[in-house]
């Protein structure tokens, strides 16, 4: 079976009102870019996946799709997945860092020829993923307790929460308020979202930055809330302090997301720089090479919690490798309601992945990823295609 034609679309997602994220403070976004790839095979088996891209970046994919890799890939053995992804290294080295979407669509392609879910292909660790809720704004602590209160009360049994303050103490007073608000046994996650925070400016023009003393303060602080763990509170590449940080801190210390390659991620494993990481399968690098650092990340008792900030298709993508993964007990989830909702967020999927009443996302059984696009859906929300 081999590869017939690599086709992408990016689309637009509107967002209810506008939308400031911690990790990009300097303006409010309108809508949410993403895009959409097909990997069609000449036995007529496609497969689909998709993340989310940046306004300007999700342009730069869809050339590099049809000038590299559309070019590279035709023709090959559609279960070559090893070349495939060394072709998709090579472009991600040389060309556009973040192909690894394609990837996906490819190993959907290859579940769906198999008949198989990609997880049962993979080991079918989990048939369930425990899923906790991702917020994405920061918030005053009034609002984020009544935020809190009703994901708690859909089920969620963890929640992330952003901290971007000036101040460790109005960071901690965040976290500590809303503690208080749902009691001991729900898991909080704190993101600083400084691992690429050197270029984020606010409209003023002031940045805020974290120093390992600052970090390693905060985490104290925090562990006396019960913290589950704080992620990203340093640059991405300063693997020295993050080995450090990590040695010294009572919580444990996540990040990773924006490495890119196994390389990287083999050199931040074997430094130690943290306790639980978190490539993500649609940015960081092949899926099924992701499969293999979360066993090698097992041996030496670490976890993977993939980062999933995406559309729906792109959480299908991760939930597939997160139920593979015998060391990963949490999908991240991304809803931050009113504008990061499933009804926005999931709209390319013909049946939405919900979690359950008790904060559980079931693994579809359907071949691949196990997600079917709604292809009424995305036509009208398509400005690209190639």
């Amino acid at each position: 079976m081999r590869i017939r034609d690599v086709r992408a679309r990016l689309i637009e997602l509107p967002y209810p009102r506008p939308f400031v994220p911690s990790w990009a403070p300097e303006g409010a976004h309108r809508s949410m870019s993403a895009v959409i790839v097909e990997v069609e095979t000449d036995e007529g088996v496609v497969g689909v996946a998709g993340g989310d891209m940046g306004h300007s970046t999700g342009p730069l994919l869809l050339e590099t799709i049809r000038g590299w890799i559309r070019p590279r890939l035709v023709g090959m053995d559609l279960f070559a997945t090893g070349h495939i992804a060394n072709h998709l290294r090579y472009v991600a080295e040389y060309v556009f860092p973040r192909p690894w979407v394609v990837g996906v669509a490819v190993w959907d392609a290859v579940g769906k020829a198999c008949g198989r879910p990609l997880y049962q292909l993979w080991g079918g660790h989990s048939r369930k993923v425990r899923a906790y809720a991702s917020f994405g704004e920061v918030r005053s602590p009034d609002q984020r307790v009544e935020d809190a209160l009703r994901v708690v009360s859909e089920g969620f049994t963890g929640l992330k929460l952003r901290v971007h303050a000036d101040t460790v103490a109005e960071d901690v007073a965040q976290v500590a308020a809303v503690r208080e608000a749902v009691g001991p046994d729900v898991a909080i996650m704190v993101d600083a979202n400084q691992a690429a925070a050197r270029w984020r400016y606010r409209p003023d023009g002031t940045r805020v930055l974290w120093d390992f003393d600052r970090a390693l303060t905060t985490a104290k602080e925090f562990a006396a809330l019960g913290v589950a763990w704080l992620e990203e509170p340093l640059p991405r590449h300063d693997y020295r302090a993050l080995r450090e940080l990590t040695a010294a801190s009572p919580v444990p210390i996540a990040g990773g997301e924006h490495n890119r390659g196994i390389g990287q991620l083999v050199r931040m494993l074997e430094d130690d720089c943290f306790s639980i990481y978190q490539p993500d399968a649609n940015e960081s690098e092949d899926i099924a090479a992701l499969r293999d650092f979360g066993a090698m990340a097992a041996a030496r008792h670490r976890r993977v919690i993939p980062h999933a900030w995406a559309t729906g298709l792109g959480v299908a993508g991760n939930l597939q490798l997160c139920a593979a993964l015998p060391n990963c007990d949490w999908l991240e989830y991304p809803y931050d309601p009113p504008v990061i909702v499933p009804e926005a967020f999931h709209v390319m999927l013909a049946e939405p992945l919900l979690p359950d009443s008790t904060g559980l996302v079931a693994v579809p059984d359907l071949p691949g990823l196990g997600v079917e696009l709604d292809r009424a859906a995305i036509e009208p929300l398509t400005v690209q295609q190639v």
